[in-house]
């Protein structure tokens, strides 16, 4: 079986996850990951051709985030029409389910280059359709009264209330092991630039941002 390895890793710069409030709320989706995506294959001198495929996690697949993000990224990136993409939603855990299966698709010997990532854009309106408490079933409400499911961000509020004590061990641990991994990640910021016009309303200025 052949080896995966991660040769880089490159990403955005994040901002409030608000409507109109946060730094990059303005950003088309498309935009957000066309920029990781150029930044990954200029700092890698990447003949974009040589891309077997883009494998992109996005949750909220639904107005600016639908329509294979990856794909439309891809060429919005600049990126050669033969490097084929897919988008898939796994909610939380899109993005490393993402690099999980570029991982099993070298290994396996089906590819030998390909991209993986995700883009989430918390600022966008409407992700979750619906009147009410959020809920993840999407109005299937013959499934909702045999598997219930709140939305994560509620779920995670009842953990942390329910298992207080065990919940602040895990921060502590975690915090000290992400401040070691984060050491192997510096420098991983790509630039975002783009003409500010909202996809929600029009607006006229011209912005870069850099890390």
């Amino acid at each position: 079986m052949s080896e995966a390895w991660i040769i880089d890793a490159c990403r955005s710069p994040r901002g409030i996850g608000k409507p109109e409030k946060g730094a990059l709320a303005s950003m088309h989706p498309q935009h957000v990951a066309a920029s990781v995506l150029k930044a990954i294959a200029a700092r890698n001198a990447i003949d974009t051709a040589e891309v077997d495929d883009i494998i992109w996690g996005t949750s909220a697949q639904v107005g600016a985030q639908s329509g294979d993000l990856a794909r439309m990224a891809a060429l919005d990136a600049g990126y050669d029409l033969r490097a084929s993409a897919v988008t898939l939603d796994r909610f939380c855990g899109s993005g490393i389910t993402s690099v999980s299966l570029a991982a099993a698709m070298v290994m396996s010997g089906m590819e030998d280059l390909l991209i993986a990532g995700g883009t989430e854009m918390m600022s966008m309106p409407a992700r979750r359709l619906g009147d009410g408490p959020p809920m993840m079933d999407s109005g299937n409400l013959r499934l909702r009264l045999s598997h219930p499911q709140s939305h994560q961000g509620v779920c995670a509020d009842a953990i942390a209330s329910q298992w207080k004590a065990k919940v602040g061990l895990l921060k502590r641990s975690t915090k000290a092991t992400s401040n070691q991994a984060w050491c192997r990640f510096t420098g991983t910021m790509a630039a975002l630039l783009w003409i500010r016009r909202s996809f929600l309303a029009p607006a006229h200025q011209s912005k870069a941002l850099r890390c």
